[in-house]
């Protein structure tokens, strides 16, 4: 990175997808002391890039946290040309932004893709996602294996699950109904007039939640997502019931035993990637976590949990499975030995 800011495509894997390109980038502005920070609104989420002189340097606005922060990467010009057009096509368009707000709104999309997950089954049909392209696309079926609606393709699973769901106005309608009157943490946070900040450190995100100029809360995570819900557990915001499911998943997430500085949707879109090459399917359900069943035609050959995102229950899935058959790995290139 030069005084433009624009880091080089070398250090951008695409494999690992608009969530994993948005935290390496956001690794790289942090070691020049740009820092990320955003509010929740009705809409979704604000965000914006701030350097050391306290100046704005980029901004924008998306469904969650870590898609708002993608926005205002590519507003400050700091990724290249070609893959800032690529990442584009699965941001969140206005129209969609004021769908999901009228199902959830404030920046939370978890609760809303359970209900829209538990609905689809309920009424016998299945979610399926895949990669597509720098994105992950969610797919509606009904109980006779056909399409509910057009998929889309977003930034994350639940990001298109939400969207997806927006579209059709029946499940839309449903679903804000069963929310009707109940108020999510990004409201309270939105009311309050918190601010999240957000910087990539010691291979990881740390997020500060600030109001009235002072830290009320301060944690960190694996994603952009953890690290702030952590931070929020933190300040004293969010359920009872939820926060201990979320830290039961923290306490037996595997991967940390064996961390290697990647976001977790980065290493989530590289699992789904392979899944894509080899024919491998994935469907999601909803459980007490996010549950993905691993699919090799009709054979489930794997499973894992997640919490705010399948992007980590695909790698939970890979971690407590038979890697093997979900990735079905390929002869090794290069090797020298030769046969005979």
């Amino acid at each position: 990175m030069g005084d433009n800011l624009r880091v080089s495509s070398s250090i951008l894997d695409l494999a690992e997808g608009a969530c994993g390109i948005c935290h390496r980038v956001l690794e790289e502005l942090s070691n020049h002391g740009i820092i990320g920070e955003s509010n929740e609104c009705f809409e979704g989420v604000d965000a914006r890039l701030v350097n050391s002189m306290g100046e704005t340097i980029g901004d924008g606005r998306d469904i969650t946290w870590a898609p708002a922060i993608l926005r205002a990467e590519i507003d400050a010009d700091i990724i290249p040309e070609d893959t800032a057009g690529d990442i584009e096509g699965v941001l969140t368009k206005k129209a969609d932004l004021r769908r999901v707000a009228g199902m959830s709104g404030y920046g939370r999309v978890v609760t809303s893709a359970g209900l829209i997950i538990s609905h689809i089954w309920e009424n016998g049909g299945y979610v399926e996602v895949k990669r597509d392209g720098i994105g992950v696309r969610a797919i509606f079926y009904d109980k006779d294996g056909d399409e509910i609606s057009n998929s889309v393709t977003g930034f994350c699973p639940v990001c298109a699950i939400n969207i997806s769901a927006g579209r059709v106005p029946s499940i839309r309608r449903k679903i804000a109904e069963q929310l009707k009157g109940s108020k999510n943490t990004g409201q309270i946070k939105y009311e309050r007039g918190i601010l999240n900040r957000i910087r990539w450190k010691n291979r990881r995100i740390y997020t500060d939640l600030i109001e009235d100029d002072k830290i009320i809360g301060r944690n960190w995570g694996c994603c952009i997502a953890y690290s702030t819900v952590r931070a929020e557990i933190a300040a004293g915001l969010g359920s009872k019931k939820w926060n201990r499911i979320f830290k039961h998943y923290c306490d037996q997430c595997p991967l940390k035993h064996c961390w290697i500085g990647k976001a977790m949707g980065a290493l989530g879109n590289k699992v789904l990637h392979r899944m894509k090459n080899v024919n491998v399917r994935e469907i999601v359900r909803m459980e007490d976590y996010i549950t993905v069943d691993i699919m090799d035609d009709n054979k489930r050959v794997g499973y894992g949990i997640g919490t705010l995102c399948s992007l980590s229950a695909s790698v939970n899935a890979l971690m407590r499975s038979d890697a093997i058959k979900i990735l079905k790995p390929t002869p090794a290139e290069g090797f020298p030995y030769k046969e005979g």
